[in-house]
């Protein structure tokens, strides 16, 4: 309780945070449009950390100040996060022509989600990750070939033939299936990246990422680990509108990528000089 109510209290005083933040060291060596997305970020308080007791101490490097026992993100060093992340979804998209998964699991990520997955038409889980999505893609994949066949089979009337409690029972697998697989049935290879909207929350999508060597882009707050991220922008992950304004950033470097192409050689000089540092 006295952590909400420290929360709150940030919240009700954000003008005067964003002020006081910007004076520190935010507005120095920015572009126009850097500034204007800083000042965007400020606006909504993409700056806002985990309170300091929950903070993981690997990422304090991308803390700015502590008021109030919370952590505040140097939106500087996000900014400069996002735009490397965007050049890099860009970069891998053109040369791979492959599909991204979204992830995004948590009441602020979901939504926001959901709607980038639909405007781009990729797969995105917004429920629960089903371990062994990536790991195990085999029989994963087998499962989404079912769930496709039993979707087509009910559209085209193949349930009419069977009693009205098999028919119950069929309705109801379906139903089962669609929270498991109807976000990533598109998903008829792995991916060539994952981008994950609340880290923290999605731990095992990045650890199974890292384990079949698909890079990982993330949204990440000060509790969570940078180590599980090939890409990481530290900000407020519980907050939609912090979200929102992220991804669409990120959504339209995919948007770009599909209307260029580049080299496969470009992608892995990326990777090898995002592992040397």
């Amino acid at each position: 309780m006295d952590e909400l109510k420290s929360a709150l209290e940030l919240n009700d005083n954000v003008e005067e945070e964003s002020s006081s933040l910007e004076e520190s060291s935010l507005v120095t060596d920015l572009s126009p449009e850097e500034e204007e997305l800083l000042n965007q970020m400020m606006e909504i308080g993409v700056f806002y950390g985990r309170s300091k007791a929950r903070t993981n101490p690997l990422m304090k490097e991308y803390v700015l100040a502590t008021r109030a026992g919370f952590e505040m993100i140097d939106l500087k060093k996000t900014i400069v996060a996002l735009k490397q992340a965007a050049e890099f979804i860009q970069g891998t998209v053109q040369a791979n022509k492959g599909l991204i998964l979204l992830v995004g699991t948590t009441p602020a990520a979901k939504p926001v989600v959901k709607e980038v997955a639909r405007e781009l038409d990729l797969p995105a889980v917004t429920e629960r990750w089903l371990g062994g999505t990536l790991t195990n893609f085999k029989i994963i994949g087998e499962r989404i070939n079912q769930f496709k066949k039993a979707k087509a089979d009910r559209a085209a009337g193949k349930f009419d033939k069977y009693t009205k409690k098999e028919r119950l029972e069929l309705d109801r697998d379906l139903t089962r299936s669609e929270i498991l697989f109807g976000g990533i049935e598109k998903l008829e290879r792995l991916p060539v990246l994952v981008l994950i909207a609340d880290l923290s929350a999605n731990t095992l999508a990045a650890k199974e990422a890292k384990r079949v060597g698909i890079p990982v882009v993330a949204l990440l707050n000060t509790d969570a680990n940078p180590r599980l991220a090939d890409y990481k922008i530290p900000a407020n992950d519980k907050n939609p509108k912090s979200v929102k304004l992220l991804l669409e950033y990120l959504a339209e470097a995919i948007v770009k990528a599909r209307e260029h192409q580049a080299p496969q050689a470009w992608v892995k000089s990326q990777l090898s000089k995002n592992y040397e540092n």
